[in-house]
């Protein structure tokens, strides 16, 4: 162990990525389970069709968070990071300007929905009675979205620690909220308790942020917060058109199945798959949050050497954690379908694509994260939108074999895009120089500031 040590002591990046990856574990695996116990009590208490109708009302609640969050904390994660040291005014600005943009996305998505959850239910989803759900669900999405961009921020400072406490907390409350609201008012007092724990998120997370934005000496502001519009068009437009290629994407996916006679059945045995890949990604999506602001300042940097070793020490730890849950996965799946009341026999093929999937999307994440980081957004917007547009395609085609259809092309759809990330990243890393490349120190402004960065990433 001695070397290990050595090692360990010497290299800091070393020591943040591992202290961020067992505190953001911590956090994450209270989070996450809360839609996976609401999901098994939901199909043993109400059955597979109630499923499949909170899965429809759910995924419109965090696609349309994700859709007023996605770009926006993406740059501000990947911004603050990268002013954090060498620019706090500058940081300070973004952060403002993140937190007034969401809260802005937030609300005018949760009118929407509000005023036209009829329509959409009607319309869209062909299930009438969804109608009613969609409007308790739609306040909800602005405190989601909210809570998404405070953490953000945390992330962007690299306060792993701190995100860790806040997300076990809201997943204690949740986890006690939401059964609690299940139990005496369905599914609408499922999705009030829902509610009621992001905004107690949100409350706990803004103090949280002030502070940790105190620590570096970083003052949250509003004022001046429009004049980093220009972050706007390099980062947040791009990834805000990759958010609306990827989280809606699968909402357009279960539309379609959810069309089909046995459709919400369908659907619900497709839910309980995506809470089954959900658990298995849990740790390396963890690998990834911690990732992007390391990456972030590297490519700043454009230090290829620790380019290099932090995308080695992300995607070795997430192809050990791949073999690990393909194994256990292989051992014990039966097990796992018995708990949500499924038949092993005629369900398994339907899981046996989703693990062998979940294996495939742990090593494209640290991969995909090459284009944010290093500034190439609309590379990483073009690959998103290939994924997009295969697994809609395959959906479609494979759409009368129901559940096993949607997960056969959702497969199929990160098989490309894996490879498509493996060549960007082959071609752009070598181009960057073997050593550190430091920031001019005459650079006294943001504008100079914004004009180094450019050139260096």
């Amino acid at each position: 162990m001695r070397p290990l040590r050595k090692l360990i002591s010497q290299s800091a990046d070393i020591r943040t990525f591992g202290f961020g990856l067992i505190w953001s574990t911590l956090g994450t695996v209270v989070l996450r389970l809360t839609p996976m116990i609401t999901t098994i009590l939901i199909s043993h208490w109400f059955g597979i069709e109630s499923v499949g109708k909170f899965a429809v009302t759910y995924g419109t609640l965090v696609s349309a968070s994700l859709l007023a969050t996605s770009g926006v904390s993406l740059m501000a994660t990947r911004n603050i990071a990268a002013y954090a040291g060498t620019d706090p005014a500058t940081a300070g600005r973004l952060a403002g300007m993140a937190v007034l943009l969401v809260g802005a996305s937030g609300t005018a998505l949760a009118v929407a929905i509000y005023l036209f959850a009829d329509d959409i239910a009607t319309r869209v989803l062909k299930q009438p009675e969804l109608g009613f759900y969609l409007r308790v669900i739609a306040p909800i999405i602005v405190v989601s979205a909210l809570n998404n961009v405070l953490s953000a921020v945390l992330r962007g400072l690299q306060e792993f620690r701190t995100t860790a406490r806040l997300d076990m907390i809201m997943g204690l409350l949740m986890i006690i909220s939401v059964p609690t609201g299940l139990y005496f008012h369905g599914l609408t007092g499922g999705f009030v308790a829902l509610g009621l724990g992001y905004l107690a998120g949100s409350l706990i997370a803004a103090p949280a942020m002030m502070r940790g934005l105190g620590r570096r000496g970083i003052r949250f502001t509003f004022r001046g917060a429009l004049s980093q519009w220009p972050m706007i068009t390099r980062y947040a437009i791009p990834a805000l058109l990759a958010s609306i290629l990827y989280e809606p994407v699968n909402w357009v996916c279960t539309t379609i199945i959810v069309n089909k006679p046995d459709g919400l059945e369908q659907v619900g045995l497709y839910f309980i798959a995506m809470q089954l890949e959900t658990l298995l990604l849990f740790a390396p999506q963890i690998v990834v949050q911690v990732l992007i602001p390391m990456l972030s300042t590297g490519f700043g940097e454009r230090d290829r050497r620790r380019v290099r070793n932090i995308l080695a020490m992300g995607i070795g730890t997430n192809i050990a954690i791949a073999i690990g849950f393909v194994v256990v996965m292989m051992l014990f799946g039966d097990w796992f379908l018995l708990l949500f009341k499924l038949d092993p026999a005629r369900d398994w093929p339907v899981f046996m694509i989703v693990v062998f999937a979940a294996a495939v999307i742990a090593g494209a994440l640290p991969l995909g994260q090459v284009p944010v980081s290093s500034g190439h957004m609309w590379t990483g917007l073009t690959i998103t939108g290939g994924w997009a547009a295969t697994f809609i395609i395959g959906t479609w085609l494979l759409q009368d074999h129901g559940a096993l259809g949607i997960v056969a092309a959702r497969t199929i759809a990160w098989l490309i895009a894996l490879v498509a990330y493996v060549v960007f990243a082959a071609v752009l890393i070598p181009r960057l120089p073997q050593e550190k490349v430091p920031l001019d120190p005459d650079a006294k402004n943001t504008d100079n500031r914004s004009t180094i960065w450019e050139r260096n990433s």
